[in-house]
């Protein structure tokens, strides 16, 4: 029979969502609150993807690490959990051994690593697991949604009644697809890697070629994103570009699911930065900003008169039916739709009101710019942005699993 693992409890949960919201784009500034559309997009073009995520080598290394901790000896989770972050700050030791100090970005836990050494409490808050475990998830390289802790310590009371026999095959069997032992599903999927977590031997941050074999294999065939247009790049030798505005210049052979969804996700994207120079101008014109007032206002109508193509109330609708499964927030997709009215009726007296009132909604009467402008007089706003979903970091994760399949050849 075999035994699988299901968590209901209200700490369970909680881990859950904060998996689920590691696998979220993180920005700063939305006055406008659309994250939930541009979410949506994300996760159907590249899932498992986010933007707290550095390195493609955390793929391919973190479920190696997790079954060496899970072949220890543990009294409660508290002691599962400590010898993880052990291992993650002696991983964080050997990836900067082993890797040249131009190739040291995005290793986690490197600023601090000497006071971590010393007192593992004052390593990074947001720790290995926690930033690329939604992904592991995804792409099942952990199979698993509930609180890998725990369930590391239940499996660990389990390994103590296996016969020796058993024990040392299920050591031998440790790959992919591994048959389950004693009706205990194997939790983490390694592709066979092993590494020595000693806090010394060097590991490089740079894939190679075994390693970006099994990451690319997880993500094209796992469930949750092979259908899916990173899947797609991965199997095919696509063009890409740095900018995501810029990848329709390239990508005009992609099939017609994957192509719809770039198109409609950058013509959102358009929108939504029009929106962004125009709440730009209201801030600029409420904190007696005349001057940078009128020059977002050209920019406004400028933008307006290159993509006035894109700017229709048809366009919207096609946007938000697309996204409507994923999208349960009522108010964004309204808020969308109205301001989309008020740009292709060039009402902007009713479009400031609607962004107004968004910001105030979103962040409370008392945060609001918009709202409490007399807080702000002098103070620049940040500028008009486009949403890329998760491209940047898609773009760097490509390129290096590519490089590593290079790798040697």
């Amino acid at each position: 029979m075999d035994i699988g693992y299901i968590n209901f409890g209200r700490e369970e949960k909680e881990n859950l969502y904060k998996v689920l919201q590691s696998i979220r784009d993180h920005h700063a500034i939305d006055e406008l609150g659309i994250g939930r559309i541009r979410d949506a997009f994300s996760n159907k073009m590249f899932p498992g993807m986010s933007t707290l995520h550095n390195r493609a080598k955390y793929f391919a290394v973190l479920p190696a690490l997790y079954y060496t901790a899970e072949r220890g000896h543990y009294k409660n989770v508290g002691e599962v959990r400590q010898r993880i972050i052990n291992l993650e700050i002696k991983l964080t030791r050997q990836l900067m051994n082993g890797s040249p100090h131009e190739e040291q970005w995005g290793i986690t836990g490197s600023t601090m690593i000497d006071q971590a050494e010393r007192s593992p409490s004052r390593y990074v808050k947001d720790d290995p697991s926690y930033i690329y475990l939604g992904g592991l998830i995804t792409y099942g390289m952990v199979k698993t949604n509930g609180n890998i802790y725990q369930l590391i310590f239940e499996r660990s009371q389990n390994t103590e009644n296996y016969p020796k026999r058993l024990l040392k095959q299920k050591e031998e069997e440790n790959e992919a697809d591994a048959d389950e032992l004693t009706g205990n599903r194997q939790l983490f999927d390694t592709g066979g890697l092993a590494y020595d977590f000693d806090g010394k031997t060097g590991i490089s941050i740079a894939l190679n070629k075994v390693e970006a074999t099994y990451i690319k294999k997880k993500i094209i065939t796992s469930e949750n994103s092979k259908d899916s247009l990173l899947a797609y790049l991965l199997k095919h030798d696509i063009p890409i570009v740095k900018e995501y505005q810029e990848l329709h210049k390239v990508w005009n052979e992609l099939p017609e699911v994957h192509r719809l969804t770039y198109v409609l996700s950058a013509r959102f994207s358009r929108f939504i930065y029009l929106l962004r120079i125009f709440y730009n101008y209201l801030y600029a014109q409420k904190t007696g900003n005349s001057e940078g007032a009128n020059e977002q206002q050209d920019a406004y109508f400028n933008y307006v008169n290159i993509h006035k193509d894109d700017f229709n109330v048809e366009h919207m609708a096609e946007i938000l039916k697309y996204v409507d499964a994923d999208v349960n927030d009522m108010s964004v997709k309204r808020f969308c739709m109205e301001t989309m009215k008020c740009v292709e009726s060039n009402d902007l007296k009713a479009l400031g009101i609607l962004i107004e009132k968004r910001e105030k909604e979103m962040k409370g009467a008392t945060r609001a710019k918009l709202t409490n402008w007399s807080k702000y007089q002098g103070k620049p706003h940040v500028d008009a942005f486009f949403l890329n979903y998760r491209w940047n970091l898609v773009y760097s994760m490509i390129n290096e699993i590519k490089k590593g399949l290079n790798h040697g050849q």
